[in-house]
């Protein structure tokens, strides 16, 4: 089972949760390689492999998985959503038909404290109060970002979360798991379901009101302390041959 079949991941050897699930893949009996996600994938390579994990979005990898895709090679999160997503409007635009509540934004910085961000999911980390190419509301709240991360293992959409320190603020710090909220979950999984998703990833705040809103979307997530390795894992193989 899967003895011909190769995983390509573009993403960096030191992300804990990929190396697991590198570990399980070859235990399975697939080959698995790694590609800095700066140097991107040659034509040839992305020919070869049969199935590419995109671990991380950049603009150099574009042309590769355009190429992958034309030749048959499929992606874990299609080549559409990629760049659909890559777009921080676009993914906020999403989770808000999907009924979470999103932060006003304007293309002027706004008179009251804000959140100034790139458009594009590589730009730059966003700034509180700083240059951007659009700017946010920013949602009056404790230090603390929500992090709902869903995966789609072929079956069924697996939803998990974790609490960390803003990066607004300072260095990320891991604060805990959380309570997973129905109806946060029920629009994460139909995202996945209206899109053909298999992973993503979703910042919130909460406001003194107890309400949650979104504030990034992510469709190459790290899945970092979300017990989601296995079922991350059962979503890659559902891809390969055998399964």
């Amino acid at each position: 089972m899967g003895e011909s079949a190769s995983v390509g991941l573009l993403c960096k050897q030191n992300k804990s949760v990929f190396t697991a699930v590198a570990e399980r893949l070859q235990c399975l009996g697939y080959g698995v390689q790694f590609f800095h996600p700066q140097s991107g994938l040659s034509l040839r390579q992305a020919a070869d492999l049969s199935l590419i994990v995109n671990k991380k979005t950049l603009p150099v990898a574009f042309p590769a998985l355009w190429h992958a895709r034309r030749m048959g090679t499929p992606l874990w999160n299609n080549l559409q959503a990629t760049i659909l997503f890559s777009s921080r409007l676009i993914g906020l635009r999403a989770v808000s038909k999907m009924g979470i509540l999103t932060p006003a934004v304007t293309l002027e910085k706004p008179t009251c404290e804000y959140v100034a961000k790139g458009t594009y999911v590589w730009d730059d980390d966003p700034e509180l109060n700083g240059d951007g190419d659009f700017y946010q509301e920013l949602i009056p709240t404790e230090p603390v970002d929500y992090k709902y991360y869903a995966i789609n293992d072929g079956s069924q959409t697996h939803v998990a979360g974790r609490r960390v320190t803003s990066k607004l603020y300072g260095e990320k710090q891991f604060l805990g798991e959380i309570r997973i909220r129905p109806a946060l979950a029920a629009s994460l999984r139909r995202l996945v379901e209206r899109f053909d998703l298999r992973g993503i990833g979703v910042d919130l705040v909460k406001d003194d009101d107890g309400r949650y809103w979104a504030v990034d979307v992510n469709l190459a997530a790290g899945y970092r302390d979300t017990g989601l390795a296995s079922a991350l894992t059962d979503s890659i193989t559902s891809y390969l041959p055998g399964e």
